[in-house]
Parts: structure tokens; C-alpha cells; sequence
């Protein structure tokens, strides 16, 4: 399968996932942890936004901006941190720290990207997911001991809604951070350089020189200096076959509009969606879920079914 497809439809699986872990935090706003689970669905919906990016081509909201809004959700959590510090105990303060500097982390600019940041951001989300797999341990009524329970007895552990939506989070960054160790996810209409792209342009007439004016020079006059015959004045003009049409080619390239993406284009000249494949094929420097620039010459494996 090609990667960039199987990519593709991995990035589609975790924003279902994502998008169905934002839905349960917000469900419970109205209960006693509301600040908990609004900064819960905020990362939920920054992800569901990055995936989104991946599998359909978003790209209404500016990078730039999103950066900013993770990073002041990071400085609001760690004022609350400071000033509920011993108060609000069974709020997890770090875990929020890092996860808002995480999501900037993944909006900020290509050259923040450092490869051993993201390797340590990996190994502690990676973590964080057996932990809210595991659960938590059951509250303790007040008044009761932690050592009430024989040593031979676990603790109870619960696994409710808040954990497997966080646990769905957490596997969300694992996968962003294990496949963009080193590089940032591509932004729409960028390499992995951080390069806008350009489309491609023919200029075969710049490496062909036109000829000097000597070389039009030194070209001999036909029949100069040649005497000609008397029979050669009254002899009929040769019959010239009237020119054959240079015949219709199929066309092999599209010009793509502003917006386009290769799966819009496969089903636009294909009529369905599976010639995708080889259209990624073709454009190897192309990644299926980006759009494209109003001119960006798309090569075609084949000719099209329908006009462009």
C-alpha cells in the first residue's frame, strides 16, 4: 500500500478516536472537575485539527495562532498551578503542563523541532498511556487509612470515561510524536523543509539558443550561381501533399486549482476515488491530503475520463 495513503487512513482512525475522547470530556464540564476536562477537549480538538490536516486537508486556522492559544493555555495552567497549589490535589497540574507545551510544541515552527525533545515527549506520553490504561486508584473516603487493606490486596483501580478518554489522547500524541521525531507534521502547501512548493514550470525554449546571425548567415541560397536549365521554366510545379494535422494527444498533466487535493483530482477525472494510488505514484513529492496551489502541474498516470 502506498505509505502516504496507509498515512493517510491512520490519520483518519485517530481523529474518529480523537474527535469521540473530546465529545466525553465535554459531557463532563458540568460536573465537580469542569476546569479538568475543558483543557482535556481543548487538546482533543487541537488534535482532531492536526489529524484532520493529515487525512482531509484542513487548513482554515493559521498555524501561528494555534501555536499562541497552546501557549497561553500553558501559562493560564501553570498560574492555576501556583495558586491552587495544596488545594485541588487530584488534579494532575504536570500532566496538564505538559500536554499544553506539547501541543505547542507540534504547532511551533520547523526549526523548533528537535529530535531529542521529541524522543523524551514520545517516552513520556508513551508512559502516561499504560498509566490512565492501568487507571487510577480508587478514592479513599475521609476519615479512612490507606492501610486499612492487607498488603496481598491491590488497590481497587477505576476506568471510566475520563481515563479511556484520556488514554485515547495520549495515544494520539504517541502517534504523532513516534512518526515526526525530527520534523514537524507538514503544513499544507509546504515540504518537509518548511519550503512553500512551487509548481513545476517547462522552460524548453530557455535551453535551446536561437541561432546567431552568422550561422543564419553562412546558410547557402538555394541554386546560387548554378545555371538552370531551359526545360526547368516550363516544367509543372511538383503537386505538394496538403500538411496532415498533428493528431490529438491525451493529455498527461492537469493543472490543479487552488484547493485541489489528489484525491479530489482522482475523482474528478477518474470518476472514483481508487486511482489515487497511482496518481500519488506519479507525484512522489506530493502528499495525498495536501492542497495544492491554483497552477501546480499534477502529472497523470493515465489518460483522463472526463475532461478537466
Amino acid at each position: 500500500m502506498n505509505p502516504d495513503l496507509l498515512s493517510a487512513n491512520v490519520s483518519m482512525a485517530f481523529l474518529a478516536i480523537v474527535a469521540i475522547a473530546m465529545l466525553a470530556h465535554l459531557s463532563q464540564i458540568g460536573g465537580r472537575h469542569r476546569l479538568l476536562h475543558a483543557l482535556y477537549a481543548a487538546t482533543a480538538a487541537g488534535l482532531v485539527y492536526l489529524f484532520g490536516g493529515k487525512a482531509l486537508g484542513w487548513s482554515f486556522l493559521p498555524r501561528e495562532a494555534l501555536l499562541a492559544f497552546y501557549g497561553g493555555l500553558f501559562v493560564i495552567v501553570a498560574g492555576l498551578a501556583i495558586l491552587r497549589r495544596g488545594k485541588d490535589r487530584d488534579i494532575p497540574w504536570t500532566g496538564l503542563l505538559v500536554e499544553q507545551a506539547a501541543m505547542a510544541y507540534i504547532f511551533a515552527p520547523l526549526a523548533f523541532w528537535k529530535p531529542p525533545l521529541s524522543a523524551l515527549l514520545l517516552l513520556y506520553f508513551l508512559m502516561e498511556l499504560f498509566s490512565w490504561l492501568k487507571g487510577r486508584e480508587e478514592a479513599v473516603a475521609e476519615g479512612e487509612s490507606k492501610d486499612h487493606r492487607p498488603p496481598l490486596f491491590p488497590p481497587n483501580r477505576v476506568r471510566g470515561v475520563r481515563e479511556f478518554a484520556a488514554a485515547a489522547a495520549a495515544a494520539a500524541l504517541v502517534y504523532v510524536f513516534a512518526m515526526g521525531t525530527g520534523r514537524a507534521p507538514v503544513a499544507p502547501g509546504q515540504d518537509e523543509q518548511g519550503r512553500s512548493e512551487q509548481p513545476a514550470e517547462t522552460a524548453t525554449n530557455a535551453e535551446s539558443p536561437a541561432p546567431t546571425d552568422s550561422e543564419t548567415a553562412d546558410a547557402p541560397a538555394a541554386s546560387a550561381g548554378e545555371p538552370e536549365p531551359a526545360e526547368t521554366a516550363q516544367a509543372p510545379a511538383p503537386a505538394t501533399a496538403p500538411p496532415v494535422p498533428p493528431a490529438e494527444t491525451p493529455s498527461e498533466s492537469y493543472a490543479a486549482k487552488a484547493g485541489d487535493t489528489l484525491k479530489s483530482i482522482a475523482r474528478k477525472l477518474y470518476g472514483k476515488a481508487n486511482k489515487l494510488a497511482a496518481l500519488s505514484a506519479a507525484n512522489p513529492g506530493v502528499k495525498p491530503a495536501a492542497r495544492l496551489k491554483a497552477g501546480q502541474v499534477i502529472k497523470l498516470p493515465e489518460p483522463p475520463l472526463a475532461r478537466p
